[in-house]
């Protein structure tokens, strides 16, 4: 389950350095790709928020049970979990409104994007700093048992064994 979960991350990260660097032509009045940026976007909505996220949360809910002490830092993990899902609709809505031509929204976009991308970041360093190692160290094997019972997997559709159509664009930008 970690090694699924870790694995994510990289997949992640790799798309952060791709959002990072469109984001940065968005600043620079350069010739961003929104449509990248949209694929990216609706890639996240599709598969982390609804497969990787929850996953995750069903190791620190069974954590928080064998660690009270890791509570705080839990409920701080869970509450950007949303945030991550809510910033992710927000872009994927500004996306679909925006006028490239219109540096103001231009400008909005490159700052819910820069912090999107600065809070996952972070979000995952801490995950794979403090809670990957310590539910490594805590959790039983009839935990990990029963956090794998109610895990939904999905072959990632980017990532996974076999690559879907409308995710090639990102696949090729990132991979190129």
């Amino acid at each position: 389950m970690l090694k699924i979960l870790k694995q994510d991350h990289i997949n992640i990260s790799r798309l952060m350095d791709a959002l990072e660097g469109q984001t940065t032509l968005l600043e620079n009045n350069g010739n961003a790709n929104l449509q990248l940026i949209a694929d990216i976007v609706e890639y996240i909505m599709n598969y982390p928020d609804l497969y990787h996220h929850p996953g995750e949360d069903l190791v620190f809910e069974t954590l928080r049970h064998r660690d009270k002490e890791i509570g705080p830092v839990i409920d701080r993990l869970l509450g950007e979990h949303k945030v991550l899902t809510e910033t992710a609709i927000n872009l994927f809505e500004l996306l679909g409104n925006i006028n490239a031509n219109e540096k103001a929204q231009i400008r909005t976009l490159a700052g819910v994007l820069r912090r999107y991308i600065s809070l996952s970041r972070s979000h995952m360093d801490i995950e794979e700093s403090k809670l990957f190692p310590r539910a490594k160290q805590v959790l039983t094997k009839e935990d990990w048992a029963e956090i794998e019972r109610g895990f939904v997997y999905k072959d990632d559709p980017l990532f996974g064994k076999i690559l879907y159509k409308q995710y090639q664009h990102i696949y090729d930008s990132i991979f190129k």
